[in-house]
């Protein structure tokens, strides 16, 4: 029997008591797909205000005794699975034991008049009309061992501002690039940002060369909206395709709350149809942004998804679908070009200002810099290429003649272009 260490009346829990109290709330979550942030150990640790790296030896001790244990499985909010933990039957056992106890126990209560008293936590339900977790009134006991009222009312003040927060949801951030030396396209960005604004607008290409910028153009307008948007991010990668979009895509729609798509992968119709279709009626008044990055990249299959997509511009209003690519956008939405609900960026290359701030010149002249300016045509890539080290990736694109790749190694080796 776990025993509570108490000290006069000033009530003190150890820390696996606690992690005991704080998991009881989550003993039937155990049996859902995903599991909640709080059954994780930054979760526990944020619950009953420990540090994070205190976790792992007491949830130890805990499974050791049989009173919980771990699962890896989905979290709500985060794109990869991650340990979870849950109370045993006997760790419930125990963790009702706790709560009896303290329930019990009485502590100095100081009411809305300022009158204190001595009552037990089981009557502080009747006395403030609010009810809490026995883990939350004990956390509000201050070192005096007082209860206060107005604590208790500032607590649940808090909790319904917090629910009544709009959190919007950045899915799967990782595929999307830390921006380095992003280099000013305020035009660009204006327009983009336009088009989102615009709730007729729900197709947006952005397509350009190879290192052209796209997708640091774009991650740059999402980190700035994510406090705004749902944000759903999914580059193909090598070897990827539409399924793996598909189960990504489902996950972040049951996030917010829209399980149609997840609902038709479960089923046994997996087809085209019934994808879109679920698709579809997820976005439905949806404040979403469903970002596909590198579609040249993706399967057959993908890009005539895209394109099915682009046939029911007018479905999903408010939400929007940006494609990224290299080739034109006529290749895989030509039959919207001109409807009102698309709008296409051909990503070109930097200004001479732009180009300078990347390349960090030192001692270039003007025609030199008119003749770097020329052969990449305000590539950042390419200037990029050209201000590193590896000039040899350069050579291997096929771009740059002989002469062009000789005018770069002699500049770097003089010096004038910064490594």
């Amino acid at each position: 029997m776990i025993l509570l260490n108490i000290g006069g009346k000033n009530i003190k829990l150890t820390v696996n008591e606690r992690i005991l109290l704080h998991l009881r709330r989550y003993y039937t979550a155990q049996k859902e797909v995903e599991a909640p942030f709080a059954v994780t150990q930054k979760g526990i640790a944020d619950a009953i205000d420990i540090r994070v790296t205190h976790v792992p030896r007491s949830v130890k001790k805990l499974d050791e005794e049989g009173l919980i244990y771990e699962s890896v499985m989905h979290i709500e909010g985060l794109d990869k699975r991650r340990k979870a933990y849950f109370l045993t039957d006997k760790g419930m056992y125990q963790a009702n034991e706790i709560k009896r106890n303290l329930e019990g126990r009485t502590v100095p209560f100081k009411d809305q008049n300022g009158k204190v008293r001595d009552v037990k936590i089981s009557e502080i339900e009747n006395l403030t009309g609010i009810k809490l977790d026995v883990l939350d009134l004990i956390k509000l006991i201050d070192k005096e061992g007082l209860l206060y009222q107005k604590s208790i009312e500032s607590l649940v003040k808090k909790t319904v501002s917090d629910e009544k927060k709009d959190i919007k949801i950045f899915d799967f951030p990782h595929k999307v690039p830390i921006i380095k030396d992003f280099v000013d396209r305020k035009e660009e960005r204006e327009i983009l940002l336009g088009w989102i604004k615009d709730q007729d607008i729900t197709l947006i290409s952005i397509n350009g060369t190879t290192g052209i910028g796209k997708t640091s153009l774009l991650a740059d307008v999402a980190f700035k909206l994510k406090d705004k948007m749902n944000i759903f991010w999914f580059g193909f990668g090598k070897g990827e395709g539409l399924n793996e979009m598909m189960g990504h895509l489902s996950e972040f729609f049951t996030r917010i709350n829209r399980g149609e798509l997840k609902a038709v992968l479960r089923g046994k119709d997996r087809g085209l149809g019934e994808l879109l279709k679920g698709t579809l009626t997820a976005l439905s008044s949806t404040n979403a942004i469903l970002i596909i990055d590198a579609l040249d990249d993706s399967d057959d299959t993908s890009k005539k998804f895209v394109y099915l997509l682009s046939q029911h511009l007018d479905e999903f209003i408010g939400s929007k679908i940006i494609i990224l690519h290299r080739d034109q956008a006529k290749r895989y939405v030509k039959e919207t070009m001109d409807s009102k609900h698309f709008k296409s960026l051909y990503l070109r290359g930097l200004d001479k200002k732009s180009c300078k701030a990347i390349l960090g010149l030192k001692r270039l002249e003007k025609d030199e810099f008119e003749r770097i300016f020329k052969l990449t045509e305000g590539n950042p890539l390419a200037l990029k290429l050209i201000k590193s080290e590896d000039v040899g990736e350069l050579e291997k694109s096929g771009k740059y003649t002989k002469d062009e790749l000789t005018l770069i190694r002699y500049l770097k080796s003089l010096d004038k272009i910064e490594k």
